[in-house]
């Protein structure tokens, strides 16, 4: 993380006593979930297609609604599931808003740079071949997204999926496999525009 969001929260964000009053001690508070799930709530976001220079801001975002929604939070599911479902609709909000604006970049950022000497053909050739993947990825459907990059990338498994979205595990083989329909039409379809494609 490139800065502690918790800090940015306003102190009215977050319980005076460390607590919610008139709830059990046993209870959540915003604190707790932030410590225990703040990384969780960055992976997800990433994984649902956030853009980097983003995540801090859009992470703030579901720890506003964390804290607004908590005392609703009935334990029926996992506090990890009900966190992703937030994260879900925060992205999906976040996505509808990127797609009527557009950053022009100045120049690269620190994640761009090389660690050694690489020759600029191939950082070219991969920049190129990062930019098709996330395009390819951002035209999917948010869940589909996630279900692909949970699976192809990070090599969780379908049944791990399925308990994080809380879905049936059916339901996450249906959602890998159109994303990798949908994946490899867009691709092929950009790699034939640029006359990359075979045929």
């Amino acid at each position: 993380m490139k800065a502690e969001f918790r800090e940015r929260l306003p102190e009215t964000y977050l319980p005076a006593d460390g607590g919610v009053v008139g709830v059990p001690e046993a209870a959540l508070d915003v604190r707790s979930v932030y410590r225990e799930h703040a990384r969780f709530v960055w992976l997800s976001l990433q994984r649902l297609g956030i853009h980097v220079a983003d995540l801090d801001d859009v992470a703030q975002d579901v720890f506003v609604i964390v804290h607004k929604r908590l005392r609703t939070f009935d334990r029926r599911s996992r506090v990890t599931t009900w966190l992703f479902g937030i994260c879900m609709r925060v992205a999906a909000n976040y996505r509808r808003r990127r797609r009527w604006t557009h950053e022009v970049l100045s120049g690269g950022s620190d994640d761009d740079r090389p660690s050694s000497l690489v020759a600029a053909d191939d950082i070219l050739v991969r920049r190129e071949q990062r930019e098709l993947a996330e395009h390819a990825l951002n035209r999917l459907e948010i869940a589909k997204r996630a279900t692909f990059v949970m699976f192809e990338i990070e090599s969780l498994s379908c049944l791990e999926i399925a308990e994080l979205m809380n879905v049936p595990v059916g339901t996450v083989y249906s959602r890998l496999h159109s994303a990798r329909r949908q994946l490899e039409k867009h691709l092929s379809r950009d790699l034939a525009r640029r006359g990359l494609g075979n045929s």
